[in-house]
């Protein structure tokens, strides 16, 4: 697969769910326990931020992450990110927190599927139905098979919670949410 080009689709999916969030919005609860919707904008710009540097082995820039510089940080962290990710960042090795160490091409293939579930959560948290891409939800879901089932990786305050039942007839998108332990039906606003 082409870790590159489906996390080039995913960031510009999650750009525009990030562009069309009001002001009311970013206080709105998300499936992630404990963050709202300004949190997970913050942990993507995060992100981008902190692997571009590890990728370019250039200092970390920070952006502004007050609510009316949020869409601008991440479409600018984002293409920072994007941009640093060529063949020889592929090849490093990447220390990953929770993940522990890992090659390139893997660290790339985790910040996908991050970058692609954080769309959908930012959809849910904030009332909208979330478009899947059925190519990029089938190759997040491969990847995200292969999690362990342990903490820190999964449970109460891990990256993820344990799997639920995907409802049935579930799309690929449905399944890859339920995968990493979120129910498909949107949660309510507060």
């Amino acid at each position: 697969m082409d870790f590159l080009a489906l996390t080039t689709r995913a960031h510009q999916a999650a750009g525009e769910t990030i562009a069309g969030i009001g002001k009311d919005g970013w206080d709105r609860s998300t499936p992630c326990a404990e963050w709202a919707v300004r949190d997970i904008v913050k942990h993507l710009i995060d992100n981008n931020e902190h692997r571009a540097a590890q990728a370019s082995g250039r200092p970390r820039r920070t952006r502004p992450t007050t609510d009316d510089d949020l869409a601008r940080s991440y479409d600018e962290s984002s293409a920072e990110f994007l941009a640093a990710f060529d063949d020889q960042a592929l090849e490093k090795t990447f220390d990953f927190g929770t993940f522990g160490p890992l090659p390139g091409k893997n660290a790339l293939a985790v910040l996908f599927v991050d970058n692609l579930v954080h769309g959908w959560d930012l959809d849910a948290a904030l009332g909208r139905e979330h478009q899947w891409d059925d190519e990029l939800a089938t190759a997040a879901f491969r990847v995200a098979s292969r999690y362990p089932d342990v903490m820190p990786v999964r449970g109460p305050g891990g990256a993820f919670d344990h799997a639920v039942e995907a409802p049935p007839g579930a799309g690929p998108g449905e399944a890859l949410i339920a995968l990493l332990g979120r129910s498909a039906p949107p949660i309510p606003r507060r």
